[in-house]
């Protein structure tokens, strides 16, 4: 330390794991895997979720990685299910879910920014199929007169035929 220094700044005592802005962040899916986790609130001592790895670019271009893992469960009102909608991959009754199809889309995922034991920790809270901007189409008015521009027969010579 030199001994020239006017200031000194006391360093945070809060470290972050793979800290992202609170909110929406965009990202890609990597991997989609069924795992098994431990778990208090399930008689087995254990749960099965899909778990979905998603990559994020930070504005710096550092990258980071999240999981989310929603619990399989086929309830109506269960966060798997709504997570397949969400991902517009949710499959008919009786149908199969192919969970490779979702490797490589790209998706919305809303962040929260929770502490514990002074580490600060990014959870996604919900993840959606990325909206593609698809451009408005010209009116009809337009398209109407366009048309009338390019096959108006008033305008065609025909004398020379």
């Amino acid at each position: 330390m030199s001994s020239m220094q006017s200031k000194l700044v006391r360093p945070s005592s809060k470290s972050n794991k793979n800290p992202l802005g609170d909110g929406a962040q965009e990202g890609r899916i990597l991997s989609v895997e069924v795992k098994e986790f431990d778990s208090f609130y399930h008689d087995s001592g254990k749960r099965v979720a899909l778990n979905i790895k998603v990559e994020f670019i930070k504005p710096n271009g550092e990258l980071v990685y999240l999981y989310y893992a929603p619990t399989i469960t086929w309830s109506e009102k269960g966060k798997f299910m709504k997570t397949l909608n969400d991902l517009d991959v949710l499959p008919a009754e009786g149908e199969e879910l192919d969970n490779n199809a979702l490797v490589g889309m790209e998706v919305t995922a809303t962040i929260e920014n929770v502490e514990r034991d002074n580490v600060v920790y990014s959870n996604i809270v919900r993840i959606q199929k990325r909206a593609t901007i698809i451009p408005p189409k010209a009116s009809n008015e337009e398209d109407s007169e366009i048309m009338n521009q390019l096959f108006d027969v008033d305008d065609i010579d025909f004398g020379d035929m």
